[in-house]
């Protein structure tokens, strides 16, 4: 009997240590799982879900190792040129979306595109969609703000409502999602910071009702998490709306982005990532495959920008998008070669915009409001070619739509927070510059 006691306390302290290897094992490979997909979200994002989301992925992909992906097709070792991601920021109630963005990685060239979607953006419910909506909710409109979407659905289902709505309203596929709440995004940003930045002017807000007390100064400083937050959800002041609140986000992003890429940073990865990860929500499982371009990517080679369009009153103010302009820019984005990505750089550099023939269009009420910006300008030694009146009044925020970014910039200085629009056929035209001034700019 003691012979045999003896042989079971031998097998089970073997056992025991067996499985205690195995564990050990595991935790070994989850950590260099984890180590290359943190590397991932350096590449993959910014602001709010520049490193969280690789964690995620590597959750998911631990989870579901042996399974296969349904958005890999057959040639699964094979890139797509164009990835396409939709980016959701939830305000504290998560019932709407404080940040919409598509962000586009292009495997070829090593750029990111991202693309703001205001949040008042007008979208129409698809049918079968809004069908369901009122057999479980009586007086919901088909047309709706594309961040009251959320609202509409259960916590399992608002994303996939989300992403399918969009495609539909700007005709893109999207690959994968990822939701990111305000709570993480704060922590994303003490981990990271403090990001330099630039408040343009006092910003000052209380709520109880929301938890939401903003107190900004204006002027250059360094903010932590709980300031940057109060920077991104503050709404009132700006002379063009949504516009220039999104303008504001994506200067905090580029500061963003240049902080998280130092040295420093890059090694702090694997805390960024575990510290927020129980903020986020991604279908994005293929993130490993992603690893080897970690090296290549660079905050000059991020570009950040907004879909065109404009704000009119409809029962309520909505952000329309321009589909003409917002298919050029996607056809822009998913198009670039290599090789046409260097010419574009090329070209930027050798315009002259004082050569440019500018138009100026009045966009508001005020009379003469045309004339005297053309005078303003022919005084800084650019040629206005005509000062007219623009048909669709008003416009609620002047537009610069320009051949390329360069030449925005640098006439923004001239206006009131302009939106700039890249155009580039405007360089094979007559007229190169088109300014449809709006009531930001008005008397």
């Amino acid at each position: 009997m003691i012979i045999w006691y003896t042989y079971l306390s031998i097998v089970t302290l073997h056992r025991r240590q067996q499985v205690a290897r195995e564990v050990q094992k595991k935790k070994k490979s989850k950590n260099r799982l984890l180590s290359k997909f943190l590397k991932v979200f350096v590449l993959a994002f910014i602001m709010l879900t520049i490193v969280v989301l690789i964690g995620t992925g590597v959750s998911l992909l631990v989870k579901n190792l042996g399974k296969t992906d349904p958005k890999v097709g057959k040639d699964a070792e094979e890139l797509k040129k164009i990835t396409t991601f939709a980016v959701f920021g939830l305000d504290k109630d998560k019932f709407r979306t404080d940040v919409v963005m598509l962000l586009f990685f292009n495997n070829e060239t090593k750029k990111i595109d991202i693309v703001s979607i205001p949040r008042d953006t007008m979208v129409t419910i698809p049918d079968d969609m809004y069908e369901d909506i009122q057999e479980r909710r009586s007086g919901v409109n088909q047309t709706i703000k594309i961040n009251e979407i959320p609202a509409y659905y259960e916590p399992e289902d608002r994303n996939d409502a989300s992403v399918k709505i969009i495609e539909e309203t700007l005709d893109i596929d999207i690959d994968y999602y990822m939701t990111l709440n305000l709570d993480g995004f704060t922590k994303i940003v003490d981990i990271v910071g403090p990001i330099e930045v630039d408040i343009p002017f006092d910003m000052n807000y209380s709520d109880p009702f929301q938890d939401l007390y903003i107190n900004l100064d204006a002027g250059v400083q360094y903010i932590d998490g709980d300031q940057a937050e109060q920077l991104i959800r503050y709404r009132k002041g700006y002379a063009n709306g949504d516009l220039g609140r999104i303008e504001t986000q994506h200067k905090f992003m580029k500061s963003f982005i240049e902080q998280l890429l130092v040295v420093e940073n890059k090694m702090n990865i694997v805390n960024i990532a575990k510290s927020v990860l129980v903020y986020v929500e991604t279908d994005f499982v293929t993130a490993i495959d992603y690893v080897n371009y970690i090296d290549d990517i660079s905050a000059e080679n991020i570009s950040i920008e907004t879909i065109p369009g404009d704000t009119k009153t409809i029962g309520r103010s909505y952000f329309i998008h321009d589909e003409v302009g917002t298919k050029a820019l996607f056809d822009s984005i998913i198009n670039a070669t290599l090789e046409n990505a260097e010419t574009e750089v090329e070209e930027e550099v050798l315009i002259d915009v004082k050569t440019l023939n500018i138009s100026v269009q009045n966009g508001t009420y005020t009379s003469g409001l045309a004339a005297k910006y053309k005078g303003t300008l022919e005084e800084g030694g650019y040629t206005v070619s005509e000062a007219i009146d623009y048909t669709e009044k008003p416009v609620s925020a002047t537009r610069l739509i320009v051949p390329n970014d360069k030449v925005g910039q640098e006439l923004a200085p001239f206006f009131e927070n302009p939106s700039i629009e890249v155009k580039e056929s405007l360089l094979e035209e007559e007229t190169g510059v088109i300014i449809i001034l709006g009531e930001s700019d008005g008397e």
